[in-house]
């Protein structure tokens, strides 16, 4: 579930949460936001139910949008030397039917 709610003519704020579940996994909850600027640049924070934390950018431009996520555990031991138990993410969106937005 997410919202949007404007907090002035150039700043929007967009939280969400999610729950997954599935039958071989324990069930995990999720939330983040991200505060926009004239909705063309956002940056916030997600945190998940085990510990999880991560930074996030997006970029919006027409009916395109790309996205950036870094995720970790602050609370856990790297698996090796030479391999850490972070994530980097990338995500393209593009909105049809020549609608506009962030939500």
């Amino acid at each position: 579930a997410g919202a949007l709610f404007s907090m002035g003519t150039d700043f929007h704020l967009r939280p969400s949460v999610l729950v997954t579940y599935a039958e071989n996994l324990r069930p995990q909850a999720e939330a983040s936001a991200l505060v926009f600027i004239k909705e063309v640049f956002g940056i916030g924070m997600n945190v998940r139910s085990y510990g999880e934390l991560a930074g996030m950018a997006q970029f919006n431009f027409g009916g395109f949008g790309l996205g950036y996520s870094y995720q970790f555990n602050p609370g856990s031991e790297p698996l090796d030397r030479r391999i850490s138990n972070t994530t980097h993410e990338i995500g393209l969106r593009y909105r049809f039917g020549g609608r506009t937005g962030l939500l």
